[in-house]
């Protein structure tokens, strides 16, 4: 009777012990990626595979929309165990793990009259009345970040909380130049016809950025980053990975404007 006991409270307890969560998951509005359609719904790619990555694990996420700023703080106190379409970083890596599934390129938007005389970081620059419009807490590729640091330093750079804050500012004109990403770009043309006359140049063309899953190393167990990465793996080979970039981006795979 007593190994009888011991085996139904082990049967009990297995449930608990692999269990996959719940962890807690930032999301923020970023183009095709997270965005409320017209229905007022939450919807784009991180929210399809987040949804998609806990069917097929039955790992557990409760989410929110926050801030740039506010997730990685949150991540960075404890209060946050994972969030997506995060672009690595050597600083970022000691907090998190993460787990790459997009690439995309970023581009320098522009008013037309200005593309061909501010064709470069470096004509940018040295006009030093010049403006660029950046969201708060996003990172940048690296040379497009050394840039950005250069002209903070210079009192040159107008900051947004978030994407459609920053988008707005930009189209009222508060800034000479914005960052956005290929994806967000794209988007943005589709569903704002003033985006479609901006200019948009690779500032630094032979660079990509990466779009990643980020689970945080310390409240994240290692078992349930093993299981979300092989996950991953399995909707990369069996091609529903792809399927949601084609559903949502459409021909901006390729990371053209």
């Amino acid at each position: 009777m007593r190994t009888l006991f011991l085996a139904m409270t082990l049967l009990l307890a297995l449930p608990s012990v692999l269990a996959c969560g719940p962890y807690t998951l930032g999301f923020y509005e970023y183009g095709a990626l997270y965005y409320r359609g017209e229905n007022g719904r939450w919807e784009g790619l991180d929210k399809d595979l987040v949804e998609e990555l806990a069917r097929r694990s039955g790992c557990r996420f409760e989410t929110r929309l926050e801030s740039r700023v506010r997730i990685w703080a949150q991540l960075a106190e404890g209060q946050l165990d994972a969030t997506v379409s995060a672009l690595p970083t050597p600083e970022r890596e000691r907090l998190v793990e993460f787990l790459p599934y997009i690439e995309s390129r970023q581009y320098v938007l522009l008013q037309p009259e200005l593309a061909d005389r501010l064709g470069s970081t470096t004509a940018f620059s040295a006009d030093a009345g010049r403006k660029l419009l950046v969201v708060r807490g996003y990172v940048h590729t690296p040379s497009l970040q050394a840039w950005v640091d250069t002209l903070r330093a210079q009192g040159r750079v107008v900051e947004a909380p978030d994407q459609p804050s920053a988008m707005r500012a930009f189209k009222a004109q508060r800034a000479d130049a914005m960052i956005l990403g290929a994806n967000s770009l794209a988007a943005a043309r589709r569903n704002d016809r003033a985006f479609a006359a901006f200019a948009a140049l690779p500032y630094a063309p032979q660079e990509h950025t990466v779009g990643a899953l980020a689970l945080s190393r310390e409240r994240v167990s290692a078992a349930d980053r093993a299981l979300l990465r092989q996950t991953l793996l399995e909707m990369q080979r069996d091609g529903s990975l792809a399927a949601l970039k084609r559903r949502h981006l459409g021909e901006l795979l390729a990371g053209k404007p």
